[in-house]
């Protein structure tokens, strides 16, 4: 299940502080290590939404981190349960599952054939060069890469220019564009068939 909250830019100075105070301590101490308040905002808002999901899952509680060699996290109290979260500056995502998943946000922004050029293949670039919005199809493409990696839990260092080139058989994306909002996300599951 997807969860957004697209609220990011009517935050202020009263609300901040009232989502930072129903946090848990280790959670708000996350938060306030934050210099800037946007940064702040993504810590509690994506926080506050996985609970939000928790809860319409029939579980009330506020749960604890724990994180793995690669700094995946999962949910101590919940092992069985499976979590992303995400954000950007338009919105927060959360997505959550039964089994593995990664999620990734992004602002839609201006394309930068420098950055296509080091972070996709061949085949990904003439998509883009084709793409009626370039910016579109690099950013859906990127967070198609990005959510692939938080599913796995590699991450970043990975080869990202070919991250995606052997996932179209064993991973599903599920992909959203907002224009009216300015943002793409993209949800990354296992197919039944691979695992």
């Amino acid at each position: 299940m997807l969860y957004l909250d697209e609220n990011l830019a009517q935050i202020n100075e009263e609300s901040l502080k009232s989502a930072i105070d129903a946090l848990p301590e280790w959670r708000r101490l996350q938060a306030l290590r934050h210099k800037h308040w946007r940064g702040q905002a993504e810590c509690a808002l994506s926080y506050l939404l996985l609970c939000k999901g928790l809860r319409e899952m029939g579980l009330e509680l506020q749960p604890t981190f724990v994180y793995d060699e690669n700094g995946k996290p999962s949910l101590k109290e919940l092992p069985h349960v499976h979590f992303n979260l995400s954000h950007c500056k338009e919105a927060v995502a959360c997505a959550i599952s039964d089994k593995p998943i990664g999620v990734d946000i992004e602002t839609l922004g201006r394309y930068s054939e420098r950055l296509a050029q080091y972070t996709m293949n061949e085949k990904e670039l003439e998509e883009i060069n084709q793409a009626e919005d370039r910016d579109v199809a690099f950013t859906r493409l990127w967070t198609m890469k990005e959510a692939t990696m938080k599913l796995t839990g590699e991450g970043i260092g990975t080869n990202v220019r070919n991250v995606l080139e052997h996932s179209s058989n064993i991973i599903i994306y599920r992909t959203t564009v907002n224009t009216e909002r300015g943002y793409v996300v993209t949800v990354a599951e296992w197919s039944n068939a691979s695992r």
